[in-house]
């Protein structure tokens, strides 16, 4: 299931944890694999398909995207 917010989530839609943190695209540099082991983002790799989700959820892996919005 896809899971959108147009802002971070405080609570994760699916399982209610409030562990939900920043993906991070593109080369990690040393700092971010601290915050990563910290739990403070998630590193999302370096291959970036343009529909990538922007939050995810450190205890149930639960990926939210942004949610955008239409154009009138």
């Amino acid at each position: 299931m896809k899971y959108y917010s147009e802002d971070k989530p405080t609570k994760c839609p699916s399982c209610g944890s409030p562990k939900v943190v920043r993906i991070l695209y593109g080369m990690p540099s040393y700092e971010a694999f601290l915050e990563a082991e910290a739990g403070k983002i998630i590193l999302g790799g370096c291959v970036i398909s343009g529909n990538d989700p922007k939050w995810g959820c450190t205890d149930c892996k639960a990926e939210i995207y942004k949610k955008k919005l239409v154009d009138p």
